[in-house]
């Protein structure tokens, strides 16, 4: 059986699933909003699978939903962020307003997020760096980066990460990602985000060649889930 959802049920569902294992409210907001920009995007293994994962980890104490996040800048230019265990989200969400302001003073700024849960698509971090007149682009390890624009309808995911290159500037950038297992350690995971000031980026980030390593947004208003899913999550 398949069930459809409005994206506004979607994220008013996993705020509340999430709240009542225990998330702080702050916290619950921030995941559930990227849950519903994941399934807006049609990335079901960083929407509501992985509301499922992280609901499972906070029941065997391996993510810890009430951890506070710790910024540090140790260079001009980039910020440390310190997940402590905690939700990749909630801790980029808190973090933002600070980001965009160093990534407009110094032109270009680099964030490292450490000891997160897995990040996902950081869908609603870029978007929020874009929606401040920024251009941002978003990486972990694993699986596609992010890239955002003022221009840009919605954040865009890559078809090709540039993590080669990267990781010759970044050589701990890392090898995969950690196991989040039930039985394994506290979450762990890695990421890194770069803000841009839109203007030094240029109109290469909104004009039709972007398409060509970037997979359009998606747009989908309503979501179809199956019921056994969202039942799993519900008892999880």
């Amino acid at each position: 059986m398949t069930e459809f959802l409005s994206l506004a049920d979607l994220r008013a569902f996993a705020r509340d699933c999430l709240t009542r294992a225990n998330a702080p409210r702050r916290v619950a907001n921030a995941v559930a909003a990227e849950i519903a920009a994941a399934e807006a995007a049609g990335e079901r293994q960083h929407g509501m699978e992985a509301l499922l994962r992280d609901i499972r980890l906070m029941r065997y104490g391996r993510l810890d939903a009430a951890a506070q996040a710790e910024m540090s800048q140790p260079r001009a230019g980039f910020v440390r962020l310190d997940a402590r265990h905690g939700f990749a989200a909630a801790a980029l969400s808190g973090a933002m307003t600070v980001f965009a302001e160093l990534t407009r003073t110094q032109g270009i700024a680099l964030l490292r997020l450490d000891h997160a849960s897995d990040p996902g698509g950081m869908i609603r971090a870029t978007a929020a760096l874009a929606e401040r007149g920024l251009a941002a682009l978003a990486f972990g390890p694993e699986g596609p980066g992010r890239l955002a624009h003022p221009d840009l309808a919605a954040p865009a995911a890559l078809h090709h990460p540039p993590r080669a290159a990267l990781r010759l500037l970044l050589p701990d950038i890392g090898l995969g990602q950690p196991a989040d297992s039930p039985l394994g350690e506290m979450v762990g995971h890695v990421a890194w985000l770069v803000g841009l000031d839109a203007e030094l980026a240029g109109d290469s980030f909104a004009t039709a060649e972007i398409w060509d390593i970037a997979i359009p947004p998606a747009t989908a208003a309503s979501i179809a889930c199956s019921a056994e899913l969202l039942e799993q999550i519900v008892t999880a």
